[in-house]
């Protein structure tokens, strides 16, 4: 029986630690500090919601780009490095938009941000939208 416990302790350390590698490096930004700076061109908004979200929605953040996560490599090729970009996704964890933006840091990008509590918060605390 003891066993077993440190077993199933041991597992759900390692998952944690998981999810903690893919998140570490991943810096975020929230949702107040975004809202502050809509309008302001310091950080290029990337809308990467998966294709069912995307169309699920009549809206975006105000100045958010569609970027699907298929076309991350190509669009990384064509744009600069140093730019500040903030990707949101539908979920409030890290999950696409934490993908994401790892992928792009291994690319060379140095400004990346993942926004915290995605765009599912940013809806519950009626920020400000676009018609897309």
């Amino acid at each position: 029986m003891k066993n077993i416990l440190l077993l199933v302790v041991a597992v759900l350390l390692g998952i944690g630690g998981a999810s903690q590698a893919l998140s570490a490096d991943i810096q975020t930004i929230s949702k107040e500090e975004l809202k502050s700076k809509l309008g302001s061109y310091e950080y290029t908004i990337l809308d990467v919601r998966s294709d069912n979200h995307w169309d699920a929605s009549d809206n975006k953040i105000p100045g958010a780009i569609r970027l699907p996560g298929d076309k991350v490599d190509v669009w990384a090729e064509n744009f600069h490095k140093n730019t500040p970009l903030v990707l949101y996704c539908a979920c409030e964890g890290l999950g696409t938009s934490g993908r994401l933006a790892q992928k792009l840091m291994e690319k060379g990008f140095t400004h990346v941000y993942a926004l915290s509590g995605g765009w599912t918060e940013w809806l519950m605390n009626s920020y400000p939208v676009t018609h897309k």
